[in-house]
């Protein structure tokens, strides 16, 4: 006899569970991780950056939504990576920016206008599925 999922207690939770823990590893790696770090060395120190993050907002919670997947516990993962990242970049000893000082205002609202509007569109979308 073999035991199938149905047969283990909690076996459907904790599957459940270890797939959204993977959804939310690679959502951090993409839509975080490489996403901000494209963008900032695509436009570098320049106003295009805000637009760019926050077009690419409206991708990453479109996929997201695709997937059923609720950002909000990865909203606050990137909201403490955030912190940190802009903090490293406001030091003057990091490699990338050592010619130019970065305009903190726009790494500010670029990236944390990101984050927000990648919350906020996800849960409007799911919003709209609902009614």
């Amino acid at each position: 006899m073999i035991l199938g999922l149905d047969d283990i207690t909690g076996g459907k939770e904790i599957v459940n569970f270890f797939i959204w823990l993977g959804l939310t590893f690679l959502f951090y790696l993409v839509s975080y991780v490489a996403t901000l770090n494209v963008i900032d060395d695509l436009t570098k120190n320049r106003w295009i950056k805000i637009p760019a993050m926050w077009g690419v907002a409206l991708i990453t919670s479109g996929l997201m939504s695709i997937l059923s997947y609720n950002p909000l516990i990865l909203f606050f993962f990137m909201l403490v990576a955030n912190h940190f990242r802009l903090k490293k970049l406001s030091l003057y000893n990091d490699e990338k920016n050592r010619n130019s000082n970065p305009s903190k205002a726009i790494f500010y609202i670029a990236s944390y206008g990101y984050i927000f509007l990648v919350l906020v569109i996800t849960h409007y979308i799911e919003f709209l599925n609902s009614l």
